[in-house]
């Protein structure tokens, strides 16, 4: 790209904000994107094309694709994006942005509106002209992708800023840098939220359900519960049901999501005879209706020792948990009857 070498290709505006600094440690590397100001309602978020600016039918299919991108990509319970000509946000197709560098443009007034701007095909800045992608049918080097400039300033929509340079150790952990990439450059047509763009709205909105995976970006403690029913001492040949209880760590810096129910993830249950060190994988739990609730039910002849064990996936930014121990001690099988011999006589 010819022209002065910018520090900023894209901008955001946000009014009477401070940037949002909750540590919560990364897993390793990049830390979740800064963001900042009150968030949006759950539900839909509508755009439209504003009057005098409306883009071109290659960029309409640009923008409405990277909405598609938004909604599918957070991993968090952010609201969707979706066009309607009535609708309170709107995007434009203008040279109106208050930068002489920057590509795209947004503000946000949560929880009314917001307004997104994206420069014409061609518009001369003080890097160089401005060349999308899309707009070709076979697209030169050095074009911007008009769908992940779009997404990019639906991130600030979303309340995300720009990421700190410094902190980054892989650049597709983020597509916030203020300075996209342009063809061919790596990550120059991202169409999805870097996995540190999804921890923060995570950590902001929430995951998107309680089976959604927390981001890799994240390193979230885990609470894990066990619990015995009909109780801790039952008849001999009884049937025993094992309970487990899997959570987001109340007390750790997890923001939204401290305490939030885990669902369909792997819980196993194990045991050891009473006194014994050795622990065995015995079976794994089945998932309850329940959000984060997990059981096992099994017919009890022996007693043991059990504990529910979860080993996070390295996909996800989670840690293991194990459970406390739950001993279950039996009825002696052998009581003798009234007449002189054992109920249990099969085994006595």
């Amino acid at each position: 790209m010819s022209g002065a070498n910018p520090t900023r290709w894209t901008a955001a505006a946000i009014a009477g904000v401070l940037l949002s600094i909750t540590l919560v440690a990364p897993a390793a590397g990049t830390p979740p994107t800064p963001a900042s100001g009150p968030v949006w309602d759950t539900g839909q978020l509508r755009y439209r094309w504003l009057s005098g600016s409306e883009p071109p039918t290659w960029m309409r299919s640009a923008i409405h694709a990277a909405a598609q991108d938004a909604t599918v990509s957070t991993l968090a319970d952010t609201p969707s994006f979706s066009y309607d000509g009535g609708g309170a946000g709107w995007i434009a197709y203008t040279g109106d942005i208050p930068t002489d560098y920057a590509v795209g443009y947004a503000v946000r007034n949560v929880p009314s509106s917001f307004g997104i701007r994206l420069r014409p095909q061609g518009y001369p800045l003080d890097w160089g002209t401005l060349r999308w992608c899309q707009f070709y049918d076979s697209p030169p080097s050095g074009c911007f992708d008009a769908e992940l400039i779009t997404l990019h300033e639906i991130g600030h929509v979303l309340t995300l800023g720009h990421i700190d340079e410094s902190t980054v150790t892989d650049w597709n952990d983020t597509i916030m840098h203020a300075a996209p990439k342009t063809k061919a450059k790596t990550g120059w047509n991202a169409h999805e939220f870097g996995r540190c763009d999804a921890a923060r709205l995570q950590l902001r909105y929430g995951a998107a359900s309680p089976s959604e995976r927390i981001s890799s970006c994240l390193d979230l403690g885990t609470d894990l519960g066990l619990s015995a029913s009909p109780g801790t001492f039952i008849d001999y040949g009884s049937n025993l049901t094992l309970s487990a209880s899997l959570r987001i760590d109340a007390d750790s810096p997890a923001d939204i999501l401290a305490g939030d129910p885990l669902s369909g993830r792997s819980v196993w249950l194990q045991r050891r005879p009473v006194g014994g060190s050795a622990w065995t994988d015995l079976v794994q739990m089945s998932s309850s209706a329940e959000a984060g609730r997990y059981f096992r039910t099994l017919n009890v002849t022996s007693p043991f020792e059990y504990r529910a064990r979860f080993s996070a996936s390295s996909s996800e930014g989670l840690d293991d948990a194990t459970s406390s121990v739950i001993r279950i001690s039996i009825d002696d099988p052998c009581v003798s009857s009234s007449d002189g011999h054992s109920i249990n006589s099969p085994i006595c």
